[in-house]
């Protein structure tokens, strides 16, 4: 009796699934529609070359690249400096500290 109701409870989880699986079987497929009708052949412009440049034609520098490059170098120049020369904030240097005052060595 108990095998039998695992059966038929094993049936009726499987049945949904199966319908489900037929159902988007037979579903057909849509497709977006071409803005450019039927047959329209893309030209996307891909000459093979990075980013579409031609590497024998000189760079022309825009507008933001100096300033972009300025600002970049100064801040790693201010985070060098500025994390080599912070404060020691260590419990260990504190203690340091303390051991040489006691000991009269500053």
């Amino acid at each position: 009796m108990q095998a039998r109701s695992l059966l038929t409870r094993a049936a009726r989880v499987v049945r949904p699934a199966a319908a489900q699986a037929r159902s988007l079987a037979v579903t057909p497929v849509l497709r977006a529609a071409d803005p450019h009708g039927p047959g329209h052949q893309h030209d996307d412009g891909y000459n093979g070359w990075l980013f579409g440049k031609d590497p024998s034609k000189s760079h022309e520098r825009e507008a933001w690249e100096i300033p972009y490059y300025i600002a970049s170098v100064l801040t790693v120049t201010i985070l060098f400096f500025g994390l080599t020369y912070k404060p020691k904030t260590s419990i260990k240097v504190w203690a340091q500290g303390e051991v040489d005052k006691m000991k009269g060595r500053v």
